[in-house]
């Protein structure tokens, strides 16, 4: 049944108006041993500020899919039947641009690094130079690990973390002012680090997608409607209400 254009407006501004595709927030919350680890690459990763929260360009609200199976033979002529039987959630991935110091190709590939250094071998080496020739010349000084050495994994305890994915929208404050639902992805690990294309002609932005799995999410909902009106939960607060309840430590 067509409406007019006057009845569509009205009824997404008594929703808020919009939803944009921009506006998102992403935070971090880690064990401590590895947070000790990415914070030698990326002081402060956990703040709004750093770049591991400033320089997302590109994030995903998960997904979650039902496992079924097939029932047959239930009355006589009926074809197959589709039932649940589990839940499971797909990875998700996200994209980065990097600063030129490449903070967060060097933060994902030192989470990486963590998970397999078990037998304290697998962390990457740091230079204390700034100039090209330096890196060039102490690189090549760099004693390597044995090419037999074994490669030992920490428990899972030690890597698993905790994501929250919130889509905000513009409010009157900011453009984040407004947040209607979260993800919070548990048990989350970075399981690959896509290759980071370097190329001649036109300058670009170097960018780095991670790829996580993680074993569930929680999903919370905000109504955000009368936001304008009454003065509602707005971004900050529910944000530090997550972090309250799903045990996310203030940076």
């Amino acid at each position: 049944m067509a409406k007019s254009i006057s009845s569509f407006i009205n009824t997404m501004s008594k929703h808020g108006g919009m939803s944009l595709t921009t506006g998102y927030n992403i935070s971090w919350q880690v064990p401590a041993t590895l947070k000790g680890e990415l914070e030698k690459v990326a002081p402060g990763f956990d703040t709004p500020e750093s770049p591991i929260s400033l320089m997302v360009e590109e994030a995903q609200l998960p997904n979650v899919q039902a496992a079924t199976g097939q029932l047959q033979g239930r009355y006589l002529g009926e074809n197959q039947v589709q039932y649940p039987y589990a839940k499971f959630y797909s990875d998700v991935s996200f994209t980065w641009m990097c600063d030129a110091n490449l903070t967060p190709l060097k933060f994902f590939h030192t989470w990486h690094n963590f998970i397999f250094d078990g037998a304290g071998k697998e962390m990457g080496k740091e230079l204390k130079t700034q100039a090209f020739g330096k890196v060039k010349s102490e690189g090549q000084s760099v004693k390597a690990e044995d090419i037999n050495r074994p490669v030992r994994l920490k428990y899972p305890e030690e890597y698993f973390g905790k994501c929250i994915v919130i889509k905000t929208e513009p409010g009157h404050a900011s453009p984040d002012d407004r947040a209607a639902i979260a993800f919070v992805l548990e048990d989350i690990y970075p399981y690959s680090i896509d290759t980071v294309p370097l190329s001649y002609g036109s300058s670009q932005i170097t960018k780095v997608t991670a790829n996580f799995h993680y074993a569930k999410h929680t999903v919370i909902t905000n109504d955000i409607k009368d936001f304008g009106a009454i003065g509602g939960a707005g971004y900050k607060d529910f944000l530090d209400s997550l972090k309250k309840t799903f045990g996310f430590q203030n940076p």
